[in-house]
């Protein structure tokens, strides 16, 4: 399977462990994609290293939560050749692959295994750990979609001019229009190979060929070759924000109509690794969208199909290969985009940096969370996040809070501007305490009203009881400049030297719960570093007022 011998005799390991995992292998695994399949044999070739290493296998009894958890420190010991050791997401698919096989024998052939306790978690935080992906800038990403275009416009015009010089010259031999009408008539449309055109008849077919630049140049009058459909690839996937696999996988009935939508199609493809069906919708006026491109596609390809296997008869990426028709994988792409560089003059690129590349577009376009996670097609807002999370975005996310931030901060100091130079209305006939002017508390936090009487048992035109405790309000502005930070530390310190002077009743009524706050939810809020910053301005701060 994929140039790989899978047989579980070849193994070194007792006769009962390879039926065992065997018959495991192929009905759990069996049904999974071809190109899975090796992945999970590897692992198998890992386990059996072990094995033959540490000699704590003779037969399937052995295998126990005890040999799970020396293979487990086995994994975390390998190296790979540079001397780098393995990731531990190479670690736990390894593991992986082996806890299935066995909890499929122990669910489907009970009795021969005995009940295997299994570590909890081995490799924890795996996806936390990993690699975060590449993701292709946006500058880059339009970079690509115009090679791209430029060399899609490149393939019609020739196929066009193809298809004007065989009307013309269609009946004169020689020429190139009698010579491909001379292959879709006697060769069933395919160009011969060189064992056909040294045969006696041939010379004129030959002679016409070479003279038009050979099979390189004539083929693709007539159906694609790889390197032809490389930017057809290349723009779908970027224009679908999809995976490199699925997209080239995709199907020949990938189009779908949209009754209540004519002027829109939509692609329709299946993603292996989630098990999901993905979909996105585009226009069928624009030349360089997918439903153009895929009908282009269907149309230049179509001939080849009788010619390629059963399997790929309905893939959508046919093409003519040295050795017949093939359909196009991420393998072969990824030899043709270094070639496809050089020519557009782009830095190299990987495949899987197209998609991450497009859903950080979106989102630095349309800050819209949810938006780019149906573009995605993703299950979790969570696995959004890791895909737009770039250093781009981020100073985005910082700009945007601070514009907000300075803003809210500009209408409340501009409310409490107003409501400072008006009186404040004394219901009851007496005088405030409180001068006019600019309202500060004791801990030298602004407030909007102090006489709005919003706190619970005051009246409008009384101070407010919870005057001393703004900080404590939930409606409280802190700002996380050194100053301001200065102010908490040194309000905290002093609620803690006034517990030691007050009555204990008073101290627990009034200045715990605030203190409490102060420490448990305000505090930590903040960073070390921007604590420590604020630290030495605490001493040049005037004193506060004793508590009482």
């Amino acid at each position: 399977m994929r140039r790989t011998v899978i047989d579980f005799g070849s193994l070194d390991l007792p006769a009962d462990v390879q039926g065992a995992l065997a018959e495991a292998f192929w009905c759990h695994f069996g049904a999974m994609a071809e190109r899975c399949i090796p992945v999970r044999w590897f692992h198998i070739l890992v386990f059996e290293r072990f094995v033959r290493e540490s000699g704590a296998i003779r037969c399937l009894a052995d295998v126990h939560g005890g040999t799970l958890l020396r293979y487990v420190e086995w994994l975390n010991t390998q190296c790979r050749r540079d001397g780098q050791p393995w990731t531990k997401s190479s670690r736990a698919s390894a593991f992986t692959t082996l806890r299935k096989l066995l909890q499929w024998i122990e669910r489907c052939r009970p009795g021969r295994v005995a009940s295997i306790e299994y570590p909890f978690n081995p490799f924890p935080w795996r996806n936390r750990d990993a690699r975060p992906h590449d993701k292709m800038p946006a500058g880059e990403l339009r970079a690509l979609l115009k090679a791209c275009e430029a060399d899609i416009v490149r393939i019609r015009a020739g196929r066009e001019a193809a298809a004007a010089q065989r009307i013309a010259d269609a009946g004169q031999p020689g020429t190139l229009g009698w010579l491909l009408e001379h292959i879709d008539r006697q060769c069933d449309g395919i160009v011969p190979s060189a064992r056909d055109l040294s045969r006696p008849g041939q010379c004129t077919v030959r002679t016409t060929l070479q003279r038009f630049g050979g099979v390189r140049q004539v083929e693709p009058c007539l159906y694609p070759r790889a390197e032809l459909l490389l930017p057809y690839y290349l723009a779908i996937m970027a224009h679908a924000a999809g995976n490199p696999e699925p997209i080239a996988e995709l199907g020949r009935d990938c189009l779908q109509s949209l009754p209540l939508l004519d002027d829109r199609q939509a692609l329709v493809w299946f993603k292996a690794r989630s098990h999901r069906i993905q979909r996105r919708t585009f226009s069928s006026a624009d030349c360089f969208e997918p439903p153009a491109l895929i009908e282009e596609l269907l149309a230049w390809n179509e001939r080849l199909r009788p010619l390629a296997r059963v399997t790929e008869r309905d893939r959508l990426f046919l093409y003519k290969a040295l050795r017949g028709v093939t359909a196009l994988t991420c393998g072969a792409a990824k030899h043709l985009v270094k070639a496809f560089c050089e020519r557009h003059g782009l830095p190299r690129f990987s495949l899987v940096s197209i998609r991450p590349g497009v859903l950080a577009s979106f989102y630095r376009a349309s800050g819209d969370l949810r938006r780019v996670k149906a573009i995605a097609n993703h299950a979790h807002l969570s696995t959004t996040v890791r895909y737009v999370q770039t250093p781009e975005v981020q100073a985005q996310h910082r700009s945007r809070m601070a514009a907000l931030q300075q803003a809210f901060i500009g209408h409340i100091e501009r409310a409490a501007a107003s409501a400072s130079q008006r009186r404040p209305i004394n219901p009851r006939g007496y005088r405030s305490p409180v001068p006019g002017g600019e309202v500060v508390s004791m801990f030298g936090f602004g407030c909007k009203d102090p006489f709005a009487g919003a706190a619970a048992g005051t009246h409008p035109g009384e101070l407010c009881t919870n005057f001393m405790g703004c900080f404590t309000c939930p409606n409280a502005i802190i700002t996380p400049d050194p100053p301001t930070l200065a102010r908490l530390l040194q309000a905290r310190d002093h609620m803690r030297a006034a517990a030691a002077l007050l009555h204990p009743a008073r101290w627990q009524a009034f200045y715990a719960p605030q203190l409490r706050i102060l420490e448990e939810d305000i505090l930590p809020r903040f960073a070390s570093r921007e604590l420590a910053a604020a630290l030495p301005l605490v001493a040049q701060l005037p004193p506060l007022p004793d508590l009482r």
